[in-house]
């Protein structure tokens, strides 16, 4: 069993990840970084809340928790819709950089795995013309980098699609007009073009197996980028059995 990071906790994703890990026999302990309390884990013996204001710096006492961990899932976005790209990019690239570049410094003897929760057509070329998708590509390619620079930490870019939270919404927050609409374009997409559908459920299963693994890269194969560091979904599909 592992200890495990998670952010993101109230969202979409990642609290439907840390549904998960609460049942998961792999999970021991999950440390959640957040700037609010997170209900879901409230009085949970597995759970350890860590109210962290500042997600570019991590002081020792906060490394000093974390210090066992196995890996991080870094679910933490926001969308880009309204946003300047500097904010955006705050958020998107330097939150998690500066959160890899801490945790990989805590553990330079033993593996450590870092998932960063991307997104579908994640591209750093410009090949998109979406400035999310410039952006989020920034950030893996960064990532990959200091990956690359350390034996001892490995990183995972997963890009889901269109999520899925089926019957089972977990988020710390009121469904909205636009998660309704979502709801009925999975429904659509399912059966017609599953590639384009994440089911949170499942996508969690693959994400806390990744997080409490070994840290080898997945194997080649459809969807599978960048020597097994970056997993597109239809790969995240295929690896969770749907």
């Amino acid at each position: 069993m592992s200890h495990i990071i998670l952010t993101g906790a109230t969202g979409l994703a990642g609290s439907a990840i840390l549904h998960y890990c609460l049942a998961s026999p792999l999970v021991s302990r999950v440390s959640i970084l957040s700037r609010r309390a997170v209900e879901q884990g409230r009085d949970n013996p597995k759970v350890n809340v860590i109210i962290h204001e500042d997600f570019k710096t991590y002081p020792p006492e906060v490394l000093a928790s974390l210090s066992d961990a196995a890996g991080c899932i870094w679910a933490q976005g926001i969308s880009a819709i309204g946003m300047k790209e500097s904010d955006y990019t705050e958020i998107t690239v330097e939150y998690p950089l500066a959160a890899a570049q801490a945790f990989a410094a805590m553990n330079t003897e033993r593996p450590f795995n870092f998932i960063y929760v991307s997104g579908d057509r994640a591209d750093p070329s410009g090949r998109y013309p979406q400035m999310w998708s410039r952006v989020k590509g920034r950030a893996e390619t960064l990532l990959l980098d200091l990956s690359k620079a350390d034996p001892h930490f490995s990183v995972y870019n997963v890009r889901p699609a269109v999520m899925d939270p089926g019957n089972n919404w977990t988020a710390q927050r009121s469904k909205t007009t636009r998660d309704n609409i979502l709801r009925g374009v999975v429904k659509v997409l399912e059966p017609l073009a599953p590639s384009q559908v994440s089911p949170l459920g499942k996508l969690s299963e693959v994400l806390v197996s990744l997080a409490t693994g070994d840290g080898a890269p997945v194997p080649e194969g459809k969807g599978v980028l960048e020597e097994g560091r970056t997993i597109l979904n239809t790969a995240l599909r295929r690896m969770a059995g749907v």
